[in-house]
Order: C-alpha cells, then structure tokens, then sequence
C-alpha cells in the first residue's frame, strides 16, 4: 500500500482505539479508552500493541499493560486466560483475525463475470440464502442491495455474492459467501475482486476481515491485493462484568 494509505489507516485505528495519533509509531503497548464498547479490543501491528478499553477496564488495562508484551495474542485461550486473571472475567474471544486493506496501487482484480446485482435478482438472491447455512450466512452474507451488491452465476443460479458496509464513511467492510456446492474454484475471489474495485471507485479504503484460523480467506484476500496491515482480537467479557 501506499505509505500515504497506511498513515491514514493507522490515524482511523488510533482513534477508535483511543489512544494516541502516533501510537502505531512506537514499539510496546498502549492502551486507550473508547467510548462505544463494553469489551476490550487488541490491535496488533509490527512491534505496536494497541488496546482499547471501555472506561470501567482502561485502568486495569493499564495496570498491566507491560505484561500483555509476554501474552501470545495469536493464542485466544492463552489471551483469554490473562484476560480473565488480570482484569475482567472472559466469556469468549473472537480471532486473532486478519485486517487487510488494499488500496489503487496495490489492488489486484481478477477479470470474470461477475456483476452488480439488481432488483430482478432478488429472488435468486433468497434462494441463494437459503442454500447457504444459517451461521455461515451470519458470519459472512451480504445484504441484498439492488445496485450495489455484487453477485456472479454459474450452471443457471447464482452461487457467489459479496458487498461492503460503509464505516464512518471511509472504510468499506467487505463481506462474501459462497454457494456450498460451488467452493474452491475461486468465485468467492471473483465478486470480492468486484466490490474492491467498486469501494476504491468510491473513495473507500476497502477492508477484508477474516480468522487467522481461516487461512483459505486470508489467501483469498491477498491474492487480490490485500496487506496485513494488524492482526486484531476482540475480547468479550462475561455479561454480568460488562
């Protein structure tokens, strides 16, 4: 990516995070607080280790902040664990998950058929749905938006679709799902390849979030252009502590 992409990028999680505009700068870790988050975020790039903590954890997280340096953040159990001894009890943690980014210097489409669905496509796209499973679909199925989401065909009926969500009009969260049948023969690959392009036609920094556990979808996306620009976990707190 351009370095112009990735101080802009690293401005947009600085903030989010809460802590300094130039903490991805320097190496260790350190911990902000947010203002819209009951769980606690960690956000791991080069040698920085950004938290970002709701106001009733930012102290505890700051208390132990030099020790989260001997945590393997790649490791949920182990990170979990910590969590829980340290500061808040842990129901669950989500990653650690890949944060990629592209940008017009770096993207790198695949020609195919894929296309910008309309609204004639809406009862294939229902029946589409439907052949996928329920908690994949939850995970990762776009939206039906006539004129933006991007769908591709094959033997008749439409088997891959990806979109984007607008985050404080700048990044474009992509999501894609692919017909069970249809997998591994790079359709999945085809629809994101057209909603990156259709993102940086709108001025988006185009963002692909996947488990590290999932390393077919981390290919996916670098194939396409795609850097790691963090590596990040989102540790959910037991309801009662939240």
């Amino acid at each position: 990516m351009q370095p112009a992409t990735e101080r802009a990028l690293e401005t947009y999680w600085a903030a989010q995070l809460g802590v300094p505009a130039d903490a991805f700068e320097q190496d260790g870790v350190v911990v902000g607080e947010t203002a819209h988050d009951d769980n606690v975020q960690i956000f791991v790039r080069e040698g920085t280790v950004a938290v970002g903590a709701p106001s009733t954890l930012v102290a505890e997280c700051r208390a132990h902040a030099d020790e989260l340096v001997s945590v393997t953040v790649d490791d949920p159990a182990a990170l979990g664990r910590w969590v829980t001894d340290r500061i808040v009890p842990v129901e669950t943690v989500l990653g650690p998950a890949f944060y990629g980014y592209t940008d017009a210097e770096s993207v790198a489409p695949v020609e195919s058929p894929a296309r910008v669905l309309t609204a004639t496509d809406e009862g294939a796209y229902g029946r589409f749905q439907r052949a996928v499973p329920a908690d994949e679909w939850d995970a990762g199925g776009p939206a039906f938006e006539p004129g933006e989401t991007v769908g591709i065909e094959a033997d008749g009926r439409l088997v891959a679709a990806a979109g984007y969500e607008v985050w404080d009009e700048r990044i474009a969260h992509i999501s894609v799902v692919t017909h069970p049948d249809y997998r591994s023969r790079g359709l999945g690959r085809t629809v994101v390849s057209r909603a990156t392009e259709r993102a940086l036609d709108a001025g988006l920094w185009p963002q692909y979030r996947t488990l590290d556990a999932w390393p077919w979808s981390v290919a996916l996306a670098e194939g396409l252009g795609f850097e790691r620009f963090a590596t990040g976990s989102l540790v959910v707190a037991q309801p009662s502590n939240r």
